[in-house]
């Protein structure tokens, strides 16, 4: 299943109102947390890449759970984990963290 990149939302649209990020765009967001939070990044895709090796697929859910987000910083870019060629999108799932509702989490392998 390809991964849908026609989102939107403020995050990727303009600037942010009571946050601190401010971008123009989804590639732009990706850029500054790759940036600046390069060390969470590489944490994360460290994990990523265990998980998916043990159980074949990985949710940022899963990520999360065990490489928490700084907390100063805006959970939806933490996508960025799964940027690159080394990950394929299998589809989607429902969230089970209780914050998120039910929403739809992309589902990885690794490539």
């Amino acid at each position: 299943m390809a991964v849908d990149n026609s989102r939107t939302g403020p995050l990727f649209q303009g600037q942010q109102k009571g946050n601190d990020m401010t971008t123009q765009t989804k590639q732009e967001a990706f850029d500054l947390f790759e940036t600046h939070r390069a060390e969470w990044l590489a944490s994360a895709r460290v994990e990523a890449r265990n998980i998916a090796d043990r159980h074949g697929s990985v949710t940022i859910n899963e990520v999360r759970a065990a490489v928490p987000i700084p907390d100063n910083v805006d959970p939806r870019v933490a996508g960025a984990v799964f940027r690159g060629g080394d990950w394929v999108c299998l589809g989607y799932v429902s969230s089970a963290r209780r914050t998120s509702h039910g929403r739809p989490v992309a589902r990885f392998a690794l490539a």
